[in-house]
């Protein structure tokens, strides 16, 4: 089995009560079958609370039952019961791997931590560098593979590794990088809906040449001084996240607050676009954070398009999780008497990671909306990068 994983993978580590947030609530938590059959068979007043603090959701899957917004089992102390009476190594499949995401593609395992966790996002946009990736092999044999096509498999590979140089040429300025991320990914996706998979290699030789690169930027001036669309079709991409369910609370307020600054009747261009340049200059040291961002999202889903066939969707939500995400840092900034920490931006990606991310219902949802939604095609994406 070939494993690849970033960098800091190897640095996570739980930080426990000691966390300003918790994985044990929020969202339902669903039990592996093996897990919960193992728990059927537990004794004592223990065993009682299991059998009674498990039920079955909509779908017919096992989960835990949850008190208020949290799972029955986490205590006062924010620990979890279940730890502390059966161990580790007896907890579901989800809660032993949280952060931690892995996907399997035949003989490749990728593995990941989850920007939705807190201690997560901070080892994650804690370091300047480039992310790199390691790979290391084991003797672990395959079970079973994938139902995906080995060409479609490679060539994403191979296009992924361009995607994220891309990403990472600091010689660019990063909304260009998006830019050229997002026009390679709708010339992938042409190939793909032709059924000309193995011409994705021709377009991944172009945008690897310096020379098409440096013509294609040039180009993007066309979008430039087009102020007021991106004014306006950043507000439509707002309220298009604003519709969407919200696993905390408290996200929905955030949201209309963020809506209302910028958007209230005496409010002009001028003043949004003064605010953002002011912030662009204040936190240009930290623009690594969102390389860093665009990078995670890349890594985590691209490859997913091999069961899908939807390149251009995993993109486009890498792009608009940057936008939104940068709104809300903006309004932070503004509310803060214009500073903005560290602990600012994991606050914010976490919550936006928790809230998109572990919602099969959002992200099917902006999927389906990507395509539809006529403020999400390439050219109004470009508008929103390049102004």
């Amino acid at each position: 089995m070939k494993i690849r994983v970033p960098n800091y993978y190897k640095n996570f580590k739980c930080i426990a009560s000691k966390c300003e947030d918790t994985c044990c609530a929020g969202w339902e938590i669903v039990i592996d079958d093996e897990t919960c059959e193992f728990y059927k068979t537990v004794k004592g007043n223990f065993g009682d609370r299991l059998k009674k603090e498990i039920i079955l959701d909509d779908d017919g899957e096992n989960i835990f039952m949850l008190k208020g917004d949290s799972c029955s089992f986490l205590n006062k102390n924010k620990m979890c019961d279940i730890y502390s009476e059966l161990g580790k190594d007896n907890l579901c499949n989800t809660c032993k791997q949280y952060p931690r995401f892995i996907e399997e593609y035949g003989s490749t395992r990728e593995m990941g931590i989850s920007l939705s966790c807190p201690e997560a996002a901070r080892i994650i946009l804690n370091d300047s560098d480039k992310v790199k990736f390691e790979i290391e092999e084991n003797d672990e044999m395959v079970i079973a593979y994938n139902d995906i096509s080995f060409e479609m498999f490679i060539q994403l590979l191979k296009s992924r590794k361009i995607f994220i140089e891309i990403l990472q040429e600091r010689s660019i300025d990063l909304n260009k990088r998006m830019a050229l991320v997002l026009n390679f990914a709708q010339e992938i996706q042409k190939m793909v809906d032709e059924n000309k998979i193995s011409n994705i290699s021709e377009i991944r030789e172009k945008y690897s040449d310096s020379k098409f690169i440096k013509k294609f930027i040039s180009k993007l001036k066309e979008h430039e001084e087009n102020k007021i669309n991106k004014y306006n079709n950043v507000y439509k991409i707002l309220e298009v996240y604003k519709g969407m369910d919200h696993i905390n609370d408290n996200w929905p307020k955030v949201l209309k607050h963020t809506i209302s600054y910028f958007y209230e009747t005496d409010i002009s261009v001028e003043f949004y676009m003064d605010k953002h340049d002011r912030f662009n200059k204040y936190y240009i040291d930290k623009t690594y954070e969102y390389e860093h961002l665009m990078v995670y999202f890349i890594f985590r889903y691209l490859m997913k398009s091999v069961y899908d066939y939807d390149v251009i969707a995993k993109v486009k939500l890498a792009v608009f999780s940057y936008l939104v995400i940068k709104e809300l840092n903006v309004v932070r900034w503004c509310d803060n008497e214009y500073k903005f920490t560290k602990n600012d931006q994991v606050d914010i990606m976490q919550m936006y990671s928790k809230d998109v991310e572990h919602s099969d219902e959002n992200l099917e949802y902006l999927s389906e909306v990507f395509e539809i939604n006529e403020i999400f095609n390439v050219k109004n994406f470009m508008i929103m990068l390049m102004n």
